[in-house]
């Protein structure tokens, strides 16, 4: 597959509102540099597909509404340039170094050849094209909250599992089974790879589909580093998939929108336990676990 690598160049002002649009309309990843003293250079990317010239029109769209909402519009412009799979593979790995995060989790690329000391637990990840690291905040933060939250021989769902990297942290830290859901056709056989590569392959059960919908199991805990908009209508099924008091742990959360998937958790008798943050390059990333409050857990039982 070959890519696009759409570069905005904004003022520093509108630059957090550009990196959100960009995210809103699936950009697999967004680098934010600062072109000059009152520029910054966004480069986001995206499949060279049949959608690419609607994307750069609704972006066009979007830049010249920025006054509407206080923000200058100049010098806010557009360089497209297609990149070859091979050519922004070969960059990433350059740049993929081990690491560790939380408390026992070490994350590093199959070329790597670091080894665990006896206390940690290493996942070793070949992403390919598939989201999914541990470079990125929204993945540390849902490893975190994974980390301080599952518990020996629980049913977990992850739900957008991309490279597989929550499924296989949640095998290794004592799921006793893991259902992923993907709805990318390209990250299936990335996830396939990264399950066989860490040993993993007999307690996760991989499905292409969209959202909890996809699979019929119940769980302890449901994991989803998803956009906002991705998070939302997955919400008010969860209740009726969860054990009595499990949890859900949800990232990909923009600060901005915190407030509104709370309100929809607490509708939906999801009691919002912890709230954590990381900032990169000017956008606040926010990751949170819920749980199913106990007054809810008699009816959730015996919902669809």
């Amino acid at each position: 597959m070959n890519w696009a690598q759409i570069t905005v160049t904004a003022s520093h002002d509108a630059s957090e509102a550009v990196a959100n649009y960009l995210f809103e309309m699936d950009a697999f990843g967004i680098e934010m540099k600062d072109a000059t003293d009152s520029t910054t250079s966004l480069i986001a990317y995206y499949p060279m597909d049949d959608r690419l010239n609607t994307r750069v029109g609704k972006l066009r769209n979007f830049l010249s509404k920025l006054p509407t909402w206080g923000l200058p519009s100049h010098p806010a412009k557009i360089d497209l340039k297609r990149v070859e799979s091979k050519d922004w593979t070969e960059a990433w790995k350059s740049s993929f170094a081990p690491q560790r995060i939380g408390k026992r989790l070490l994350i590093a690329p199959t070329w790597s050849d670091i080894a665990p000391d006896e206390t940690e637990i290493l996942i070793r990840l070949d992403p390919g094209m598939a989201f999914g690291t541990g470079y990125h905040p929204t993945t540390r933060l849902s490893l975190e909250l994974l980390e301080q939250t599952i518990e020996p021989d629980q049913n977990v769902a992850d739900i957008g599992t991309g490279s597989g990297i929550l499924a296989i942290a949640a095998v290794k830290l004592g799921a006793k089974y893991v259902d992923a859901v993907e709805l990318d056709p390209t990250a299936i056989p990335v996830a396939e790879t990264n399950f066989a590569i860490n040993d993993a392959t007999e307690k996760i059960s991989l499905y292409q589909g969209d959202g909890i919908k996809t699979v019929q199991g119940k769980y302890h805990l449901i994991v989803g580093n998803i956009l906002t908009k991705v998070i939302l209508p997955i919400i008010p099924h969860c209740p009726s998939r969860l054990h009595l008091e499990g949890n859900v742990i949800f990232s990909g959360i923009l600060e901005s929108e915190l407030k509104q998937v709370q309100e929809v958790l607490s509708e939906n008798g999801l009691r919002c336990i912890d709230v954590t943050h990381e900032a990169e390059e000017g956008v606040m990333w926010v990751a949170l676990r819920a749980q199913l409050a106990s007054p809810y857990c008699e009816s959730a039982r015996f919902l669809g």
